[in-house]
């Protein structure tokens, strides 16, 4: 079975490697998947996430788990006493059995860590899962005898045949592992024993990441509205989540949505979703942004075109969750060019948006003036209201109603106004329709 693949997190001592114990509990904290993150460049060296140095005393029915020192003593505590930075392993239901033999124990795993463990896309778990591998031992230290490990298989991590237990299982932060039962064999004899353990799991970032705004890569801002500015917070981090120094790169995914400065300062320009991403070298991170609608004001500078981006306030062209608005003392007033869809329409009184053959439809409110001979003006085009419980008044060309509107003024139209599927409640309001 192939071990050292691309994107796992190896217990492998390397420069740079963070060497912690796990102590161990009983508490668990389930989190809920990450979700989806870009990828962070070709894999780097790998890094040790815990390695932990056991002691088993068969008599007193115990197992307790502590750092692995420097020097030629190794204390250790009791299990429920204490916990690791990186990873925590819990041990329970002790038991040895003297007609076979076996010494048993049940251990979970829990990740302590912000990037989940055991996967490495972040929502789908590894096939080959988290390994907990003895790295020496078992070693008796007291009584006589030998002791031996009965493992889910063997592979090479920090040396050939080395025995494991396989955690099957995608942990997000805190989250505790399904427990597992180890079992060693040794005679009666045999009073104490001890051995080291680490942890190799395999994680989307074994490199590191980019967090913004304290969040994974490929986390969701939410809404921005255009105009609108949020300054991101960038941290360089290392697979375990130890920041570290260095220089960041912004940049966007659809400068037309969002854009970002140099120091991280996202702007929101037209409605669209689009990432904020964020690089160091070969590390990276990104956070999306769903830039919202707003109202789009005509200026027609340039010409009479509707998708010409110049003839907007702010040359850009309304999207389909734009309202539009439509003022008088323009040097031209818009015409559609093609079908066309919008959120609400506000044509002042005295100025006119021409729909020729073309379709406009509408999901928010319409309104425009009562003026003869301004408002919204067609020949063979319909104004289609598709929103639910909006309003509608003003001069109409042949409409179509899908969606449920109520009057907030006259009406001054062309026929047929037709209703299909949708409703138009008229109240108090003036209905006039004229033939083509």
């Amino acid at each position: 079975m192939q071990l050292l693949r691309r994107y796992a997190v190896h217990a492998v001592a390397v420069a740079g490697a963070v060497l912690l114990a796990a102590a161990c509990t009983d508490r668990s904290n389930p989190a809920a998947p990450a979700p989806p993150k870009p990828p962070t460049g070709p894999p780097g060296p790998t890094v040790t996430l815990a390695a932990v140095q056991c002691s088993a005393n068969r008599q007193a029915g115990t197992v307790s788990c502590g750092d692995v020192p420097s020097g030629n003593s190794l204390p250790s505590h009791i299990i429920v006493g204490g916990q690791n930075i990186n990873v925590k392993l819990t041990t329970s239901n002790i038991a040895y059995n003297g007609g076979t033999g076996q010494f048993t124990f049940d251990m979970t795993l829990q990740n302590l860590i912000e990037q989940p463990i055991g996967t490495t896309d972040g929502t789908t778990t590894d096939p080959a899962g988290n390994r907990i591998f003895l790295h020496s031992g078992p070693t008796v230290t007291s009584g006589s005898g030998v002791a031996a490990v009965v493992p889910d298989g063997f592979d090479f991590f920090t040396a050939a045949a080395q025995p494991y237990y396989a955690y099957v299982q995608l942990l997000t932060a805190n989250q505790v592992s399904s427990t597992r039962t180890w079992t060693f064999v040794l005679p009666p004899t045999v009073l104490t024993f001890d051995f080291t353990l680490f942890v190799s799991a395999p994680v989307e970032y074994p490199n590191g990441y980019i967090t913004l705004d304290g969040q994974l890569p490929g986390a969701s801002y939410g809404l921005l509205h255009p105009a609108d500015t949020h300054p991101l917070t960038a941290v360089i981090k290392t697979a375990v989540g130890d920041p570290v120094a260095g220089a960041v790169t912004f940049g966007t995914t659809d400068p037309v949505c969002a854009t970002v400065d140099g120091g991280g300062t996202v702007t929101g320009v037209r409605a669209a979703t689009c990432s904020i991403t964020a690089t160091a070298g070969a590390l990276g991170g990104e956070m999306v942004f769903d830039v919202t609608g707003t109202v789009r004001t005509w200026d027609g500078s340039v010409s009479t075109d509707w998708s010409n981006g110049l003839n907007w306030a702010g040359d850009l062209t309304p999207a389909t969750v734009d309202s539009v608005l439509i003022p008088t003392g323009v040097p031209n007033f818009p015409a559609l060019v093609a079908n066309t869809s919008i959120g609400g329409v506000d044509v002042a009184d005295l100025a006119t948006l021409t729909l020729g053959a073309f379709d406009l439809t509408s999901d928010q409110n319409v309104a425009t003036g009562p003026t003869g001979g301004s408002g919204i003006l067609s020949t063979t085009g319909r104004l289609i209201l598709a929103g639910t419980a909006k309003t509608v008044h003003g001069r109409l060309p042949t409409g179509l109603v899908t969606g449920t509107y109520s009057l907030s003024g006259g009406i001054f139209g062309i026929a047929p106004q037709t209703v299909d599927a949708g409703t138009l409640e008229i109240d108090t309001y003036e209905v006039q329709l004229d033939s083509q």
